[in-house]
């Protein structure tokens, strides 16, 4: 499509969203993981209730036998409610029809316009996502047998071992380690790991490089490698990167797989209402005259929520997310 020219109103640019989705393809190559590890759950309302089976009514053994003449057994629980919200979160770019004249020859602006926009979103989500799935509050939680950043004293698999020991005892299996790049650095270095890997991979130990896929291997779960950074200090100064995600702690998580049911256990979901659009990203253009800008917009109508059920006066009645979440502490 043409961008938007003098006297073009707000209108959706599928092609451009063409775009958008292929930069979420890729997003955990540059260390955005949050709709990995808090999988979406598309909605048709912007607000409602949605079911949370108790754990209560999950394990019980039944009485599964029919007497003759007699009706089988019924299930005597009831589903929770929980509650989602969703609420908008976008950003605009302004692309300068002067701008735009002068470097059309070099650079397509409005390609990388709607680039820094969604980058822009997607670190928006990215923060809010790790500041709840990182929180030890929210989770069980427990310190590392030694600190993962002591290459001699770390045993991540041992603590990893008996996390998804005590996650089992409560009905959950973790699938998912969650770990910040410098984590990821620090696990490379372990001794048991390397000793580990090498005698694995016996290229690795030539070439004396340990990769994510050797680390899931040795460690016998997925990794979900947070590298999004965000600049920690005034705008107005020289940028101070820092990750998103702390190194400080490591989350064991059961993350639900995409596309599944409300009522599997997760540690998060990400609710997208998104007025009923199918794209995880809505992308719109309008002319602004007062600044001779074509505007883009990037917008996501979205609630990262931990799976929890409520009464009627607000109080918890089932925490599924606290058990699908173990985050280890004393790792740095």
């Amino acid at each position: 499509m043409i961008p938007a020219t003098p006297g073009t109103a707000g209108r959706l640019r599928p092609d451009l969203s063409v775009l958008v989705h292929e930069t979420m393809t890729g997003a955990a190559a540059f260390g955005f993981i949050a709709s990995r590890v808090a999988p979406y759950f598309p909605v048709s309302a912007q607000a409602a209730d949605f079911p949370v089976l108790p754990a209560k009514y999950a394990f019980n053994a039944e009485e599964v036998h029919r007497a003759p003449g007699a009706a089988y057994k019924r299930s005597g629980g009831q589903f929770e409610a929980g509650h989602y919200s969703c609420r908008e979160r976008g950003h605009e770019h302004p692309l300068d029809a002067r701008f735009r004249a002068i470097y059309s020859s070099i650079i397509d602006m409005e390609a990388a316009g709607l680039n820094q926009c969604t980058n822009i979103v997607l670190r928006a989500y990215e923060i809010e996502t790790a500041a709840k799935l990182q929180k030890p509050g929210n989770f069980l939680t427990g310190a590392a047998s030694a600190k993962w950043s002591l290459p001699d004293d770390a045993d991540p698999k041992a603590d990893i071992k008996a996390a998804r020991e005590i996650g089992r005892r409560k009905g959950v299996f973790y699938n998912t380690l969650i770990i910040a790049w410098p984590t990821y650095n620090n696990l490379c270095a372990c001794k048991k790991v390397q000793d580990a890997v090498y005698a694995i991979f016996p290229d690795a130990r030539k070439t004396g490089t340990i990769d994510i896929s050797h680390l899931e291997t040795y460690l016998e779960i997925r990794i979900e490698l947070a590298g999004a950074l965000v600049n920690g200090s005034n705008r107005a100064k020289n940028p101070a990167l820092e990750d998103i995600w702390s190194d400080a702690v490591a989350t064991l998580a059961c993350v639900a797989a995409e596309g599944s049911d409300i009522v599997e256990p997760s540690i998060a979901r990400t609710f997208k209402w998104n007025e009923g659009s199918s794209e995880e990203y809505v992308v719109e253009d309008y002319w602004d005259e007062t600044v001779r800008a074509t505007i883009l917009r990037v917008r996501h109508d979205i609630d990262v929520r931990l799976l929890k059920s409520y009464d009627d006066d607000g109080n918890v009645l089932s925490d599924i997310s606290k058990n699908c979440g173990y985050v280890f502490t004393g790792i740095k």
